[in-house]
């Protein structure tokens, strides 16, 4: 799943970066706290690893599977599969459970599963969870760099 769809990268680069722009602005509009080397080398690697395999890749595909019926928009066929893997991603972000009570959280909620739909879109344009795994720890890590 490493491999991008030849040609692929050409029309991927651009949304990337804008993928990149989103979380800087974020970053900058929402300071982080003081962070530790330990806390940076995390986000840089393991949230992606862990997150995009799942949602990019076993959830998609299975929930693909079970909404057939695609759209083309942006020049990538987009299911009902594709959006609820999004909509399902913000949500695990968003829901809490503390002090014996559950929470939502609705800017969580969008800061999640908005840019979760670049992160499809890259993946079904380029066919890999390279640069959606890249950039997922991006995302996290670029608000404890700034």
């Amino acid at each position: 799943m490493l491999l991008q769809t030849p040609g692929s990268l050409k029309s991927a680069l651009p949304v990337a970066l804008l993928y990149c722009a989103f979380f800087v602005v974020i970053a900058l509009a929402f300071p982080g706290g003081p962070t530790t080397g330990e806390d940076i080398a995390f986000q840089l690697t393991l949230p992606g690893l862990e997150e995009e395999p799942f949602y990019r890749g076993i959830l998609l595909f299975a929930l693909c599977q079970a909404f057939t019926g695609t759209k083309r928009f942006l020049g990538v066929d987009w299911s009902w599969g594709a959006v609820l893997s999004c909509l399902l991603f913000g949500m695990a972000h968003a829901f809490g459970f503390s002090h014996d009570a559950f929470s939502f959280d609705p800017m969580t909620m969008a800061l999640t599963a908005l840019p979760s739909f670049i992160a499809v879109w890259l993946r079904l344009r380029t066919g890999s969870l390279l640069l959606p795994i890249l950039l997922h720890n991006f995302g996290n890590a670029i608000s404890m760099i700034l």
